[in-house]
């Protein structure tokens, strides 16, 4: 489960912005099940659900691309790159220092007993730092340093013996991260953490593809192909049955005589004839189930996009509860869909604003910086800019006159 995680120099982020799921003792009032975390002996609980509102261009996208940064980075740094190749981040550039200055993310996130903090910073040359922290599950545990790394000085704990055999041996290389290089040796510590990240999905509109690649892929599981198609009956789409033939979706839809008895079924091409929205609900169907199932991560842009809102709703009842997320899944979104605002859905922690500063750089805060009531109109006040995080709209009218 993930506490916090931080990032700054990263694309329009400048200064430190930190996403929290440790959820606040504000008092809240919700119509639908909300239930949070506890995380065992902290006496922390962990909300189930984040979401970030924002205007175009407010860097909503950016936070989470942040994460998948995050995420890829220290999955791949050692075994997809070579030496002296350089590294893809990208640090924010409307600033003459911030341009030649490292991008600095770090996580702390609950596997197992353990509680770990975890973070770099990397430019495009080189690892500039690099540190793990380790502390128990329990309250007022100590925290412990695994290991330090700052340029060309690492210091390991003695209990880590063959982290130490890495640096001694120089088999970091500089564009590599010391977790990623620990992980392919099988250090277990580095092997918990990765193993964790790799339950933590993350998806963006612009990778619809990678998504019909992954919901083609796991039909070829019968109990899992039989769960998605429940799933797309309780969605009222009009399908009767999903199916793959010959590496095709292929979808079954009733068909029915003049006095409306049923005869047979009719089959159609999945992505040929199916609409825009059922082929995204279908691709975010088993992502969905596979988090819940295992109580993994799942991060999505605009998760409204194409999708009614009764729907995206009831995707996030589905996390909120504990009843249907027994094992703490987690899910973070972005959205321009305000009716979710006034819908009972979200404690006040769990709702996020992303705005730029007059210099272009994305700040993220939280609603529960707010002193309002639980009960406030949530959505009303956002669109009238209470809150901040919407667009300052022009006098578009000039454009279409002839003084314009």
């Amino acid at each position: 489960m993930i506490l916090e995680f931080c990032v700054s120099n990263f694309l329009s982020i400048k200064d430190e912005l930190k996403l929290s799921f440790v959820a606040t003792t504000l008092k809240e009032s919700l119509s639908e099940p909300n239930d949070v975390i506890p995380l065992s002996d902290m006496g922390l609980s962990l909300v189930r659900s984040a979401v970030i509102y924002g205007a175009n261009a407010s860097g909503k996208t950016n936070v989470l691309k942040a994460i998948a940064f995050y995420k890829r980075f220290i999955m791949d740094s050692f075994k997809n790159s070579q030496a002296g190749e350089s590294i893809d981040v990208e640090n924010f550039r409307l600033n003459i220092s911030t341009i030649h200055e490292p991008t600095t993310m770090e996580a702390t996130f609950a596997v197992g007993e353990y509680i770990y903090r975890y973070g770099f910073e990397v430019d495009q040359k080189t690892v500039h730092a690099e540190w793990l922290y380790r502390r128990m599950n329990r309250k007022r545990a100590k925290e412990v340093e695994i290991f330090y790394r700052e340029e060309e000085t690492t210091t390991v704990h003695a209990k880590s013996p063959l982290i130490q055999d890495l640096v001694n041996k120089k088999m970091v290389r500089g564009n590599a991260l010391l977790l990623s290089t620990a992980a392919q040796f099988n250090e277990t510590t580095a092997v918990n953490i990765l193993h964790w990240l790799g339950d933590t999905q993350v998806l963006f509109c612009s990778e619809d593809e990678k998504m019909w690649s992954q919901a083609i892929r796991h039909l070829d599981d019968e109990k899992m192909r039989e769960r998605i198609v429940r799933f797309a009956k309780y969605a009222d789409l009009g399908i009767d049955n999903i199916a793959k033939i010959d590496n095709r979706i292929v979808s079954s839809h009733r068909q029915y005589d003049d006095e409306g008895k049923a005869t047979h079924n009719v089959a159609f091409s999945f992505n040929g004839n199916e609409s825009e929205g059922t082929i995204k609900y279908f691709s975010l169907a088993y992502p969905i189930i596979d988090a819940l199932d295992n109580g993994k991560r799942l991060v999505v842009d605009e998760l409204d996009s194409k999708l009614h809102p009764l729907l995206v709703r009831k995707i996030i009842t589905l996390f909120n509860s504990a009843e249907t997320n027994p094992k703490g899944a987690q899910l973070l979104f972005t959205t321009h869909d305000t009716f979710l605002l006034s819908a009972g859905l979200f404690r006040r922690d769990q709702v996020w604003f992303t705005q730029k500063d007059s210099f272009g750089a994305t700040e993220a805060y939280s609603l529960a910086e707010y002193k309002v009531r639980g009960s406030s109109p949530f959505e009303r006040d956002y669109l009238q800019g209470k809150f901040g995080a919407t667009p300052i709209i022009g006098d578009m009218e000039t454009i279409f006159t002839a003084e314009g």
